[in-house]
């Protein structure tokens, strides 16, 4: 999985001219609502929870959890 941050501009989403990615992906859109005074970094790594948790906790890496 690789998380970046763009933009939505209402109609597309705006990816990062850095992004070197050219084949069609899946993506996971997630939509922060700003909290005055946050870190912007502090609200994407927020966002990003959800979705390392879903692939961090699963059956086949479970063997690492006794290590």
């Amino acid at each position: 999985m690789l998380a970046v941050k763009a933009r939505y501009d209402g109609k597309k989403i705006i990816l990062p001219k850095s992004l070197k990615r050219k084949a069609a992906a899946d993506v996971i859109v997630v939509f922060n609502e700003p909290e005055p005074n946050d870190d912007d970094a502090e609200l994407f790594a927020k966002a990003q929870e959800a979705a390392f948790d879903r692939v961090w906790d699963n059956k086949d890496d479970a063997i690492y959890d006794s290590l």
